[in-house]
């Protein structure tokens, strides 16, 4: 198994805050026998590389199918049988990689967006900013807006400089990100799917949720398991979802971690 991380420049755990979830759902599957590769992303381990703002497929395809690749070469391996599970982003790209490399034997897609990130992100800013009294500020108001100014200014096509681009992130590489069609590639390739979501998540949501199920919910490779007390980071909580719960310490469910094993185990030998 090969795990892709989410957006920003992760470790190899996925760390944030004193959580990991990717070293634990490493561990988990370790210890019901399934060897994990993780590794630090290239934003991580190379920021110099993104000076100019990089690609989407520089900064998570291309190193998770190498990824693919090298455990393939390990002793005790089977070829046949590596699986790709994706967080967020990782999620949503886990098609193209699989588009790819199509000998992967599979694909989990753990709190994947179904829609462009873009619109996501606006969303994403506007639910952040009444999160926590249920009123948007003047001055949040403001930075939505500007949002909404710099996405439509990145689709626009022309020439605009990082500085007018969403998050002070050249505007190539969110034209890369924006050029996405996670659902028509997914569809496109063969490979079983695995979908996990937490009903607490408040980053991808249930309309992404929605999404997949509505474009899945007839395919026999296409499985859905929806977690109601975790949150993005697969990690139980109680109440409303909150990015505050992020900085408490907490563990990946071991339920979602055991049926993550269940479904390899099922799958057919290619």
């Amino acid at each position: 198994m090969v795990l892709v991380h989410g957006s920003g420049p992760q470790d190899r755990d996925s760390t944030i805050g004193p959580n990991r979830p990717l070293l634990d759902i490493a561990r988990g599957l370790a210890e019901r026998g399934v060897a994990v590769l993780r590794y630090e992303k290239r934003t991580k381990a190379h920021p110099q590389e993104f000076a100019d703002g990089g690609s989407i497929d520089l900064e998570t395809t291309d190193d998770a199918v190498r990824a693919v690749a090298l455990l393939r070469e390990q002793a005790g391996i089977d070829p046949k049988r590596v699986f790709v599970l994706g967080h967020s982003q990782g999620g949503m790209l886990a098609p193209r990689i699989a588009a790819r490399d199509p000998r992967i034997a599979g694909l989990i897609l753990l709190a994947a967006p179904s829609r462009p990130l873009l619109d996501i992100l606006i969303e994403q800013n506007r639910r952040m900013a009444i999160l926590n009294d249920g009123k948007t500020s003047d001055a949040e108001s403001i930075a939505i807006q500007q949002l909404v100014d710099q996405v439509a200014a990145v689709r626009s096509g022309r020439e605009i400089a990082a500085a007018q681009a969403p998050m002070g992130i050249a505007p190539a590489y969110w034209r890369s990100v924006d050029a996405v069609d996670q659902i028509s590639e997914a569809r496109a390739i063969a490979q079983p799917l695995l979908f996990l979501q937490g009903a607490r998540d408040i980053q991808v949501v249930d309309a992404d949720w929605q999404g997949w199920r509505d474009a899945f919910h007839d395919s026999p490779r296409a499985t859905f398991k929806l977690y109601e007390t975790l949150n993005h980071l697969a990690i139980p909580g109680e109440g409303d979802g909150n990015l505050q719960e992020y900085q408490t310490p907490g563990h990946v469910d071991a339920t979602l971690i055991a049926d993550i094993a269940a479904w390899i185990a099922a799958q057919p030998p290619k």
